[in-house]
Order: C-alpha cells, then sequence, then structure tokens
C-alpha cells in the first residue's frame, strides 16, 4: 500500500491539478488581502483568519476536494491504467483505500498552504494582532473542517468512479458551493452535510438549535453511505480492457 501511496506521489510531480489546487489553496488568502488592502476590511489577524478559513471549507474547498477526487479515481480509467493496476496482487479494496488516503493526504498539503499564504499575506499587509497562538488555533481550526469535509466527499467517489469524465465532478462541486452559499445561515445548515464541517470547526453550531451530534451524524452517515456504495461498485464492475 504504501508503494501505491509513493506512486500516486509520482504521478503528482507531473500533474497540472496538483498546481491548480494549490493555486486554489492559496486564492481565498489572496482575495481576502486585496480586500483588506483595498477596502480597508478586516484589519486584524484574527478578521484575517477568520474570513479564510469560512470562504475556504464552506466554498474553494468544495470545488477543489471534488476536482481531486474525480481526478484521482477517473485518471485510472482515462488513461487506461486501472487494468494494469489490477494485475498487482493487491486487492480492490485496498487499491481504493489507497486512494482514499492520498486524498487526506493532498488535504492535508492544501491546509498547509492556505494557512501560510494567509500568514504571509497578513504580514503584507502590515495587520495587527498577530500571535503564535492565533495562527495554531486558526490552523487547527481549517484542518478540522477540512477533515470533516474530506468525510462527507465519499459519494463523489462513486460518482467519479460512475462517470469517469471531470466535468459531472466540476460541476457537481459548483453546485454545491451554490447551495452552501443559499443554506449558510439558515436554520437548517446543521443538516447538510457540506456546511456542517464548518459550522462545527468554527464554533458556529452553537448558534443554531440543532444538537451538533445531528451534524456529526450527518457527516458521518454521508461518509458510510458514499464508502459502502462506491467499495460495492468498484469491487463488482468490471474492467474494460
Amino acid at each position: 500500500m504504501l508503494t501505491f501511496i509513493e506512486m500516486e506521489f509520482l504521478k503528482l510531480k507531473r500533474s497540472k491539478i496538483f498546481v491548480l489546487s494549490l493555486l486554489g489553496a492559496i486564492l481565498p488568502p489572496l482575495l481576502m488581502f486585496i480586500a483588506v488592502t483595498s477596502f480597508d476590511e478586516g484589519q486584524t489577524f484574527q478578521a484575517l483568519f477568520t474570513n479564510v478559513n469560512m470562504y475556504m471549507s464552506a466554498m474553494f474547498a468544495v470545488l477543489i476536494f471534488s476536482i481531486i477526487i474525480s481526478y484521482l479515481f477517473g485518471r485510472e480509467y482515462n488513461e487506461h491504467t486501472l487494468k494494469t493496476m489490477l494485475t498487482i496482487p493487491i486487492s480492490r479494496g485496498k487499491f481504493l483505500l489507497t486512494k482514499y488516503l492520498m486524498f487526506f493526504v493532498w488535504i492535508l498539503i492544501l491546509t498547509v498552504v492556505t494557512s501560510i499564504s494567509t500568514l504571509i499575506f497578513g504580514f503584507m499587509a502590515n495587520l495587527e494582532g498577530f500571535t503564535l497562538k492565533l495562527f495554531v488555533d486558526s490552523f487547527a481550526q481549517l484542518l478540522y473542517a477540512n477533515v470533516l469535509l474530506f468525510l462527507t466527499f465519499s459519494p463523489f467517489v462513486f460518482l467519479s468512479l460512475f462517470i469517469t469524465n471531470m466535468v459531472p465532478a466540476m460541476v457537481g462541486g459548483a453546485a454545491l458551493t451554490l447551495v452552501n452559499l443559499m443554506v449558510y445561515g439558515q436554520n437548517w445548515a446543521p443538516f447538510v452535510p457540506w456546511v456542517c464541517p464548518y459550522l462545527i470547526a468554527s464554533g458556529e453550531i452553537a448558534e443554531y438549535s440543532a444538537s451538533i451530534s445531528i451534524s456529526y451524524t450527518v457527516i458521518l452517515t454521508t461518509f458510510v453511505l458514499g464508502l459502502v456504495i462506491s467499495y460495492v461498485y468498484f469491487t463488482k464492475k468490471d474492467v474494460a480492457l
């Protein structure tokens, strides 16, 4: 399994998707930097970190993660390498698990890039109020939100296995981004899997009448359902030669 993960990293070295995902991770801090310097908004590190985490977790990450999922799982079909990979003595279940682990590692990398970019842009904008604790807390919040968001994307794995083209994943990610924009702040936001992660990580879930346990249940249920249907489909479906 470690060999497969190493192979995935080797593929990323020549991948434009990886570079684009890094640019996507830098985009929220960049936009907030422009807002701070142009419109005098968020003149403290606290406000900058808060806004970046919100936009990244609730909007940009949804679209980026959907593209990553489609790339990781769909490329083996599109590049006709899956039939070769499955000749190696490893079960389809472990192959699928490796892809999940690679997706998780990719998310960790993007989280680090976003947090460090926010820090750099904050100093470039001469913001006040920076402390190491603030940075660590902000990073922990973003990481927690992204990890929870990772769990909610298992249905996208099935979608990427069923429709290997990246277009449906991109459309689906864009649609979920719009859904998050419309749902955020509504009473039923804690029941939407792709909004819950930010609400839980930021603590805003306390402002809603719904129990936090319900949001956790929604996230875990989404993860389990997506994992099961993607596993069943992948292990039962024949690979075309």
